[in-house]
């Protein structure tokens, strides 16, 4: 069961403080679906009702979106007589370009962001109102009261705002657009001066910082050592969280939390696997990011873009910020061709935050332009269920594309050759669904408890659709105990599962994660890897028996009380 509501509440959250206040009419989904099994007459009013609103204010938008359009090109310093004259009957798509190329970027974007915002409170609406009449209809015939969908479905889809899918294309005229007058090179030539310029200010840093140096050789050192004692089988389920960095955010040992540096270290260290966190910004760039904005990192943290939300960022924006270790928010783009080119198996965990479905969308996007790096990301996870069941259909269909393109021009004469890596099966990343083991603190957690963890089938599944492939539990002291280890092991051979901890209130050393990995059959586990975090063999040896003592024990029990 997907859980829409919760998805909307994320979208909804997401966009508190998102622009300027004039608010998309957002159908009130959960007020709605409190009247099934109430009033069939209260439940069609409302329902109605929100109908009409949703597509006068689609309508609304729609004709202020074209309105601009043509009073800004036609009232620019740009248009003349002869300017009208060549103009006169454009198309649409010819419009938006002319726009781009009239108006300045800051416009530009202004215009875009209004777009996207329209398309995706379009496309929640009619989402809404179609699962609102699923869920009136399951139960109606039981409650004596006629089923809706017949009568309320094609209301539904001849409204206005169900036309939605119209706007992606003129969303991605304006991309376009945007990205030529950028020039069509222009992240991947930015991403590379910045980082030379970076490169430079660090290596000049390090220069006059021989203690500086000295301190990130011998961490460096420590890793390496450390992950060489690590069995092939057991390091292969480590996930370095946001990289080799320092989780009290220092710089004087390890790199920063979600920088460059703190992933190239880690691989090159040995770790096989880097978790990250993704924000998309102003201008869609995929850029790494876990809190909403940069001030607990920025140089200086009371600068106007370091306060200001990431989503409200354009790239160049983000450029111009400092982190305290001189580097700056990288572009996953850049974190994952660094990962290509160090080799062997490095990859990334990505988690995108709840309700953020267009970088989900611009994740797929950016696997499409480059295919290449499609095996460097092993998984991908969000709390959000209804948005990570999305992204699995969007990443089977680019695969399907990418499949086709591959070999549909072929003649029915040709013979594809599967000799090169070119032609091998794409391996699409893992789609996990995060959860907390506590009571939800915050109303998009989920929560389950390892010793019964029978609603995670149904998050999982989605109708007649692929199933995600599995779940990131947070720790629970439990999964030690025989109890626990049963049900890891049972969960385990079903999905991919993996552990996350938080920062010094769950264990973070090698025993634990060694018998989640061995005993319980866990395929990911988070780490901070703490200097604490290697022990040595002869205990970790002492600390299996304990556990297969208890476990033994209670078999025992559990035998003599079933037998009396």
């Amino acid at each position: 069961m997907v859980k829409f509501g919760r998805h909307l509440q994320f979208y909804l959250e997401s966009d508190e403080t998102h622009g300027p206040r004039d608010d998309p009419y957002i159908v009130p989904y959960t007020d709605i679906k409190e009247c099934i099994g109430k009033s069939q007459h209260h439940f069609t009013r409302e329902w109605t009702g929100s109908l009409k609103q949703a597509s006068e204010d689609y309508s609304k938008r729609i004709k202020t979106f074209w309105k601009r359009i043509f009073d800004d090109v036609f009232s620019s310093s740009a248009c003349s007589q002869s300017f009208e004259e060549e103009h006169r009957g454009i198309h649409g798509d010819k419009a938006i370009e002319l726009y781009v190329e009239v108006m300045d970027e800051a416009r530009s974007r202004e215009l875009f962001s209004f777009i996207k915002k329209l398309h995706s409170t379009a496309a929640m609406n009619c989402e809404a109102l179609r699962k609102l009449v699923k869920k009136f209809d399951k139960g109606a015939v039981a409650r004596g009261e006629e089923m809706l969908t017949a009568s309320f479905l094609h209301e539904l889809y001849s409204a206005s705002f169900s036309n939605y899918p119209c706007l992606e294309g003129y969303i991605d005229a304006l991309r376009d657009s945007l990205i030529t007058s950028e020039g069509e090179d222009a992240e991947d030539e930015d991403s590379d001066n910045e980082s030379y310029s970076i490169q430079q200010k660090i290596s000049s840093s390090y220069r006059n910082d021989s203690t500086a140096v000295k301190r990130r050789a011998e961490e460096l050192t420590w890793l390496k050592t450390m992950i060489a004692s690590i069995p092939p089988m057991e390091l292969s389920a480590l996930v370095a969280h946001r990289g080799f960095h320092c989780p009290r955010d220092g710089t004087n040992r390890r790199p920063l939390e979600n920088s460059l540096s703190a992933f190239e270290m880690a691989w090159c260290g040995g770790i096989k696997l880097c978790e990250c966190d993704v924000a998309l910004t102003k201008d869609e760039k995929l850029v790494l990011a876990h809190d909403e904005d940069f001030s607990r990192l920025a140089l200086d943290p009371n600068a106007v873009c370091s306060k200001t939300k990431v989503q409200d960022l354009t790239m160049k924006e983000i450029m111009s910020l400092t982190f305290k270790s001189g580097s700056r928010p990288p572009l996953l783009l850049d974190v994952l061709r660094s990962a290509q080119a160090i080799g062997g198996d490095s990859k990334l965990v990505i988690e995108i935050k709840p309700g953020n479905q267009d970088a989900c969308t611009a994740l797929v996007r950016l696997f499409r332009h480059h295919p290449d790096l499609i095996d460097r990301c092993e998984a991908i996870m969000s709390f959000d269920a209804f948005t990570m069941h999305r992204l699995k259909s969007e990443l089977e269909d680019m695969a399907v594309s990418l499949k086709t393109e591959r070999f549909g021009s072929l003649s029915p004469q040709s013979k594809p050759s599967f000799d090169s890596k070119a032609d091998a099966p794409l391996q699409l990343p893992q789609v996990l669904l995060l959860t907390v083991a506590k009571e939800p603190q915050k109303h998009y957690e989920l929560w389950v408890d390892i010793l019964n963890s029978s609603p995670i089938h149904s998050w999982l599944k989605h109708g007649n659709k692929s199933s995600l492939d599995g779940v990131y539990l947070q720790y629970q002291p439990v999964m030690l105990e025989p109890a626990g280890i049963r049900g890891l092991r049972h969960l385990s051979k079903q999905y991919k599962v993996g552990i996350w901890g938080e920062f010094r209130k769950d264990p973070d050393d090698y025993f634990t994660a060694m018998q989640l990995i061995n005993e319980c059959g866990v395929s990911y586990v988070n780490t901070d890897l703490p200097r604490s975090f290697r022990s040595s063999a002869s205990d970790f040896k002492q600390h299996r028996m304990t556990v297969h003592r208890k476990e033994h024990i209670m078999q025992v029990y559990e035998t003599s009380r079933l037998f009396g």
